[in-house]
């Protein structure tokens, strides 16, 4: 019997059986598509944060006012000033980093002529703008002429401009006041929510933000929160390129360190690697995809004991079949080859229905992604290796579940085969 026969034979075998079959493959069809459609939205959701991640600029430091230890009774209080961010552009003091931009986070109440309104208000330094690559919609941005000459101008998000003045355009020009100092609107920036800044623990939302110079905040605003220890909320570096992040790291510590005087105490402030969080949640997606593997081959294992066990039920229903053939010359290797090649069609067919369900799933958790976890640019992908691998396991399951069955088959005497009930 030739290959192309053994295969005929083995679909007609499985027709004559359609339920049979269909519930043997279901542990087959299960791990092949689950594996499929979790790996998908995993690999879907490391790209988008990989994009997130790239859009809050290439080669950036956070460093923020936070003791970095996590001792609970430390003897050192937080301290990070705009004097260190400055101490940081001195010639020869990093050599390593490119740009520092300052941040003051705070709240407040905005008002119109007609209308009051509570939103997130960032005192930052006109640097912020070109290490974030921030986007305007209309009109310009300050720059660090507004910041040293304590302008007060404000650049909105689009949010806020839809919310306060009906649109953009009809924002710009506009007086707005901020805790009752006024502030002329110069721009509207656009912006929309990043999961990746979320995560290191700023307002992850810049449509919904107002801007402010920091020199500006600092005298018009915050001055009463600030303290000598703390007036900035966050200093932002960016390193030369992003090969030399740690070193930035390592000379922007050394240097703090110094300044404030810090021997064999930890930091009294802790310094965010951009990367270091990004490689972090590449490594904890990599965990969940390997414990959605573990979970497939769990359920590949079942499938593939229960594709070992029709099969042995197979070959005792067909004793009779097995034992005619063998008495008309067929040899112990067809009807291995026989019996294993339907093991391995039973196998690969139910890979192959387990490969449209995870393109279903695949479906499904794009939906979620964009309808309930508001990504709107989540979007699972089924990858060529991972349907690949998917065939090969699915037929290696069938082949190696479905050797002891047909050795079984091949072994069985012509005599006693003919005489079995």
């Amino acid at each position: 019997m030739n290959l192309i026969e053994s295969f005929r034979v083995a679909l007609t075998a499985l027709m004559i059986h359609k339920v049979r079959a269909l519930l043997t493959m279901v542990g087959i069809i299960i791990g092949v598509g689950a594996v499929i459609g979790m790996q998908s939205i995993g690999t879907g959701f490391s790209n988008y944060l990989t994009d997130q991640f790239s859009q809050l600029g290439d080669g950036v430091l956070y460093i923020v006012p936070q003791v970095d230890s996590d001792e609970e009774d430390v003897p050192i209080a937080p301290q990070l000033t705009a004097a260190d961010a400055a101490a940081i552009m001195e010639p020869g003091a990093a050599p390593s980093v490119r740009e520092v931009a300052l941040e003051y986070n705070g709240s407040a109440v905005i008002g119109t002529a007609r209308e009051r309104y509570s939103y997130g208000v960032k005192g930052i330094s006109a640097s912020h703008f070109r290490i974030s690559s921030a986007k305007i919609l209309s009109g310009r941005l300050f720059d660090d002429r507004d910041e040293q000459g304590l302008a007060r101008v404000a650049v909105i998000g689009s949010r806020v401009a839809e919310t306060v003045f009906g649109s953009a355009d009809l924002a710009l020009g506009e007086r707005i006041t901020i805790d009752g100092v006024g502030f002329d609107v110069i721009g509207v920036l656009d912006g929309s929510v990043n999961q990746a800044s979320a995560s290191l623990g700023s307002f992850s939302d810049p449509a919904q933000l107002i801007y402010l110079p920091y020199r500006t905040a600092q005298a018009r605003l915050f001055r009463n929160q600030m303290t000598a220890r703390v007036d900035v909320s966050q200093i932002t570096v960016q390193a030369i390129s992003r090969d030399h992040v740690d070193t930035a790291l390592r000379e922007v510590t050394l240097l703090l360190r110094e300044r404030h005087r810090l021997t064999y105490q930890p930091n009294d402030f802790r310094i965010i690697s951009v990367e270091q969080v990004a490689q972090q949640t590449q490594i904890a997606i990599a965990g969940f995809n390997l414990f959605l593997l573990v979970i497939g081959g769990i359920s590949l294992l079942v499938g593939g004991i229960g594709i070992m066990n029709i099969m042995l039920v197979s070959v005792t229903q067909r004793t009779r079949e097995i034992g005619l053939r063998k008495a008309i010359g067929a040899r112990r290797r067809d009807i291995m080859w026989q019996f294993l090649i339907e093991a391995l069609v039973l196998s690969l067919i139910g890979g192959l229905i387990g490969i449209a369900l995870g393109y279903l799933l695949s479906f499904a958790g794009t939906f979620v992604m964009q309808s309930i976890f508001l990504i709107p640019d989540g979007q699972a992908v089924v990858t060529l290796p991972s349907i690949l691998a998917a065939t090969l396991v699915s037929g290696a399951v069938g082949v190696i579940f479905g050797l002891f069955p047909a050795l079984r088959a091949s072994r069985l005497e012509p005599i006693q085969a003919l005489r079995f009930e």
